[in-house]
C-alpha cells in the first residue's frame, strides 16, 4: 500500500512539475526585453526591434553555419518582396557570432546586401533568454509579438514551411 501512496505522490509531482514547465515556457513566447547591437555598432532595445504590429520572422544565424547565411539570401532574392507584400512580414536576423567571429558577421551581413534588420548578439545573453541552444534558429512572431512557431534548424526549402505559416497568420 504505501508503494502506492508513493507512486501516486510521484505521479503528481511529475505532473505538476510539466504544467508548470508549459505556463514558463507560454509566459516567456515573447521577446524579453534586453538590448542588442547593430552591425554599424550601435545598441538597441529589443522591443523597439520587435514593435509590434506586424509578424516578425526571427532567424539566428552564424557565419560558421553557411546554409543559413546562404537560405537568408534565398529569402531576399526569392521571398522577401512577396511576403512584405501579402503579409507585411518584417525579417531579423540575429548573428549569434561571438566576440572572435563577430566582425566576419557583420563582413556577410554587408556583402550579402540583405534588405533586412540584422543585429549581433556577441554575448550570446538574447540566444539564451529565447530559449536558443545553437543557430540556425528559426522563430515566427504574430503581430501581437507572441511566438507562434519556430523551429531549431533551417534547411533550403523552409522557406515553403514559413510561407503555410504566414498564411495561417492571415
Amino acid at each position: 500500500m504505501h508503494h502506492l501512496v508513493r507512486l501516486f505522490i510521484k505521479i503528481v509531482g511529475v505532473f505538476v512539475l510539466i504544467l508548470t514547465s508549459t505556463n514558463q515556457f507560454f509566459a516567456q513566447s515573447e521577446i524579453p526585453e534586453m538590448q542588442l547591437q547593430s552591425i554599424e555598432g550601435s545598441r538597441i532595445s529589443t522591443q523597439e526591434v520587435f514593435d509590434k504590429g506586424q509578424p516578425i520572422l526571427l532567424v539566428f544565424w552564424a557565419t560558421w553555419c553557411n546554409h543559413t547565411s546562404v537560405g537568408l539570401t534565398d529569402i531576399q532574392d526569392e521571398y522577401l518582396d512577396d511576403w512584405r507584400d501579402n503579409f507585411d512580414l518584417k525579417i531579423v536576423a540575429v548573428s549569434v557570432d561571438d566576440s572572435k567571429t563577430s566582425n566576419r558577421a557583420v563582413t556577410v551581413a554587408n556583402s550579402s546586401g540583405w534588405d533586412f534588420d540584422v543585429f549581433l548578439d556577441v554575448n550570446g545573453d538574447f540566444k539564451r533568454a529565447m530559449g536558443v541552444n545553437t543557430a540556425p534558429h528559426v522563430v515566427l512572431l504574430n503581430a501581437e509579438g507572441k511566438v507562434v512557431w519556430q523551429q531549431p534548424k533551417y534547411l533550403s526549402g523552409d522557406e515553403e514551411i514559413i510561407q503555410e505559416k504566414l498564411e495561417e497568420l492571415k
